[in-house]
């Protein structure tokens, strides 16, 4: 009987959780690479919440330097822009650890920039659906000329808010 590719993804996916559950906190880098395999696994699966989940984990993971981890607010924004990114690609998929990097760098460049902004502001900030705010907020991702040439405007211009808000809501 001949395995099918969704069958060794399965397997694949089931090695990853496997690996994932050895490494119990203790080396934050590995941790990223499991949750990094699994949402291409996933991405390639079609369960497109669930990647979106393990990239946003994966990426948050390797950067070691950040104070901002355990933030709520700027976990919820990351998440979020994480979403709009991937669901902005034909793909649906981060394809590199570089490449996440560099979109998790530019959300992290953005969520400065927005706190910086509102500290600033004479008008104070009152917001208490945070989420819906942050799905307003744009950040020039480099995404494939494929992408951007199929159709009219941005891939972020394409992405229905159901659709986000959907993916978002799984990753939390």
């Amino acid at each position: 009987m001949k395995i099918t590719t969704d069958q060794r993804y399965r397997k694949a996916l089931h090695v990853c959780s496997a690996e994932l559950s050895k490494e119990q906190g203790e080396n934050p880098r590995a941790a990223a690479q499991c949750f990094f395999r699994m949402g291409v696994v996933l991405s390639r699966l079609g369960e497109t919440g669930g990647a979106i989940r393990c990239f946003a984990d994966a990426f948050m993971l390797r950067d070691l330097s950040s104070e901002l981890v355990k933030a709520q607010q700027w976990r919820l924004f990351h998440d979020t822009q994480m979403a709009v990114y991937i669901l902005g690609k034909r793909n649906r998929i981060i394809s590199t650890l570089a490449e996440g990097d560099m979109v998790h760098d530019l959300i992290k460049r953005r969520w400065y920039e927005l706190r910086s902004e509102m500290e600033r502001s004479e008008i104070p900030f009152a917001g208490t659906d945070l989420s819906a705010w942050f799905r307003t907020v744009r950040i020039d991702f480099p995404w494939d000329m494929e992408d951007v040439l199929q159709e009219d405007g941005t891939p972020f211009d394409q992405i229905q808010d159901d659709i986000l808000e959907e993916c978002v809501i799984i990753t939390h």
